[in-house]
């Protein structure tokens, strides 16, 4: 079922059945705010005290809004400059453009509901399906559209808040070996770009450490990306009292995969981020660099999904 209701002050679309309930905010990039279990009314994603929900201006830092639930970070992670002709040197938002736009929303039935958003300083149209599957299964289909004469470099990412505790297990492909660093506090798992063993590693002062469990709260956040592409597109966690979040999605259109375990250093909040994505790294260009980069082709577009099962 598809309804209109409120998430906060913010208008929200409901999609729901017996078992589920999500709540998508068509005002704010229909970011992904609530995902709520019924049978124990039990809240997966990262949830802000406050009762107004916290918007910033088109341009602005991602860190100064809400910052919670599930939001597409597009066309760039980090603020940045286009690097390629024609539209070089522009600057690109703090967590690319659309998770701050309003949508175009057009319900179709009682199953599905389209979002479309079009591009500010890029020429894209961007477009984001979700529909019902199966009792515990809510899928969402993405096409990002280049209407222009010229390739189009982007990345996409799906930056999802999900709430933790120690002992909060990280589901990843069993063939995943080998990660590389972004940033941490704490300089545990080394410096930008730099590599270690995963899940499993020796860590600065000597001792193992198993990266696919969550340890305990301190000021400490860590993130980093499976170094290699996926063979299998899925990741999720489970939490200590079974219940689990999965994501599936096709490796060969979205096959990387960061992660970034929150013990409390970023607002003293303790979470798991999950973020499949179509390039690593957080820049188009940097991700050109490594050639790992995404682009979309002249007249054409970039299609993929991502498939979220909660229990």
């Amino acid at each position: 079922m598809i309804s209109e209701g409120r998430y906060k002050n913010q208008k929200a679309i409901i999609v729901e059945n017996e078992n589920l309930s999500m709540s998508f905010l068509p005002d704010t990039g229909a970011n992904l705010a609530s995902v709520v279990l019924k049978e124990e009314n039990f809240e997966f994603m990262v949830q802000r005290p406050e009762r107004e929900y916290r918007r910033v201006e088109f341009g602005g830092d991602y860190v100064e809004a809400e910052c919670s639930g599930m939001d597409d970070m597009f066309p760039t992670i980090d603020r940045c400059y286009y690097e390629r002709f024609p539209w070089s040197g522009t600057e690109l938002a703090d967590h690319g453009e659309v998770w701050n736009l309003a949508a175009d929303v057009n319900v179709k039935g009682d199953d599905r509901v389209d979002f479309t958003f079009h591009g500010v300083r890029l020429p894209y149209v961007f477009h984001k399906n979700v529909s019902i599957i199966e009792k515990n299964t809510v899928r969402i289909d993405y096409s990002a559209e280049n209407n222009t004469d010229f390739e189009m470099d982007f990345l996409w990412a799906g930056h999802t808040m999900l709430q933790a505790e120690p002992g909060t297990r990280v589901i990843v492909p069993e063939d995943c070996t080998c990660a590389q660093a972004v940033f941490t506090d704490s300089g545990r798992i080394g410096a930008y770009g730099e590599e270690f063993d995963y899940p499993v590693y020796r860590d600065k002062d000597g001792s193992l450490r198993d990266m696919s469990v969550m340890g305990e709260r301190q000021k400490d956040s860590e993130k980093y990306y499976l170094k290699y592409p996926l063979t299998e597109g899925m990741c999720g966690i489970e939490r200590t009292n079974g219940r689990s979040f999965t994501y599936r999605f096709p490796a060969d259109r979205v096959p990387y995969l960061g992660l970034l375990q929150n013990f409390g250093g970023f607002r003293e909040m303790y979470n798991m981020f999950l973020e499949p994505c179509t390039s690593p790294f957080d820049r188009p260009d940097v991700a050109r660099l490594m050639k790992k980069n995404c682009v979309i082709p002249p007249r054409s577009a970039y299609d993929w999904y991502l498939e979220i099962t909660v229990r």
